[in-house]
């Protein structure tokens, strides 16, 4: 969205500019190649700078770029309006997400896991054995079966 913005700015600029160019005085520009400049070189094309357009068409060019440029502000602030209430959503997802884990239960003295004599060192097989979770097995990825690469032998050299 913002370069959609640079670039309504940057239109509107350049036809403000070159309006602003064409009724106070036209410069000479010479086409060398694929570049544009005020100096001759030694293939130099002229380029006709005059704007062809009636001062009617000029107010009408000049309104159009008035009205984007309006379209464009209107839109900013209605992207940036969008862009604060999803911030507010995902705040406030956040802070009940926050309240929901406060608020669940926790576990009573008498369900909570004992401690062995030995420091604890236990409490870990102790705990996996209360709950007997299965992790998948992991297998050798197979080779695949329609690509085989074959070195090349090296090339004899004569004696």
């Amino acid at each position: 969205m913002k370069v959609l913005h640079f670039r309504l700015w940057a239109c509107a600029i350049f036809v403000t500019g070159a309006s602003a160019m064409g009724a106070t005085q036209a410069q000479t520009i010479y086409r060398c190649g694929t570049s544009y400049s005020d100096t001759p070189c030694a293939q130099a094309v002229t380029v006709p700078t005059a704007d062809p357009r009636t001062p009617a068409q000029k107010a009408q060019t000049d309104e159009a770029t008035s009205r984007s440029a309006n379209l464009a502000g209107q839109l900013e602030k209605a992207r940036r309006a969008d862009e604060a209430a999803a911030q507010q959503r995902t705040q406030a997802q956040t802070l009940a997400a926050a309240q929901a884990a406060k608020a669940a239960p926790k576990p009573q003295a008498d369900e909570a896991p004992e401690k062995s004599k030995s420091g604890g060192k236990h409490k870990k097989a102790a705990g996996a054995a209360a709950e007997k979770v299965s992790k998948p097995k992991l297998s050798k990825p197979k080779k695949p079966d329609g690509f085989t690469v074959k070195v090349p032998a090296p090339a004899k050299t004569p004696p």
